[in-house]
C-alpha cells in the first residue's frame, strides 16, 4: 500500500515537472564547453526514473529535492562543468554511443541545503548529445568522485 502510493506521489511529480519544463524542451547549451544537449520528454522520464530517484536518496536527498532541482535542469545543464567524458561503460558493444559525459553543478534547495548536481550527457550518432539522468549528491562529493577520472583522462592526453 505504502509503495503504490509512493509510486502515485511520484508519477504525479513527474507530470507537474513536464507539464513545467514543456517551454524549455529542446536545445539547451552548456555555456562551458558550447556542447548543446537536447531535453525532451524521455530525458525528463530517465531523470525521475525510480533507479535515479533512489541514487538521490542513498545520497542523503529526499524525492521532493530531487524533483525541485529536476526542475532547474536548464539553468543547472548550461551553468555546469563538464568533469568528465568516457565511451559506453555498460555497453562498449553499442555503435550508436558515442561519449557518456558527467557534468557537475552546484545548487541550493529552497530549504538551503546545498547539493551537486550530476548530469549525464548521452552522445549517440543518432540523436546527438541528449541529457540522459541527473543525480543530487553532497555538495563537492560528486566532484571529487570523479577528480581522478578527469585527472587519468588529462594525463593520457584525452582530457579535451
Amino acid at each position: 500500500m505504502e509503495e503504490t502510493k509512493k509510486h502515485g506521489y511520484a508519477n504525479y511529480k513527474r507530470q507537474e515537472l513536464l507539464n513545467k519544463l514543456k517551454p524549455v524542451l529542446g536545445k539547451l547549451v552548456n555555456i562551458s564547453t558550447g556542447i548543446e544537449a537536447n531535453l525532451s520528454k524521455k530525458s525528463l522520464d530517465k531523470m525521475t526514473s525510480a533507479k535515479a530517484l533512489e541514487k538521490s536518496k542513498t545520497n542523503g536527498f529526499t524525492l521532493d529535492e530531487h524533483f525541485e532541482l529536476a526542475a532547474k535542469i536548464k539553468p543547472l545543464y548550461e551553468s555546469a562543468i563538464l568533469i568528465t567524458a568516457h565511451g559506453n561503460l555498460k555497453n562498449p558493444d553499442d555503435p550508436n554511443v558515442v561519449s557518456i559525459k558527467r557534468f557537475v553543478s552546484a545548487a541550493i534547495l529552497k530549504s538551503g541545503k546545498k547539493a551537486d548536481v550530476l548530469i549525464t550527457v548521452k552522445e549517440s550518432i543518432a540523436n546527438g548529445h541528449r541529457i540522459y539522468s541527473i543525480e543530487l549528491d553532497e555538495i563537492n562529493k560528486a566532484s571529487e568522485r570523479f577528480r581522478g577520472l578527469s585527472d587519468a583522462a588529462e594525463n593520457s592526453g584525452q582530457g579535451n
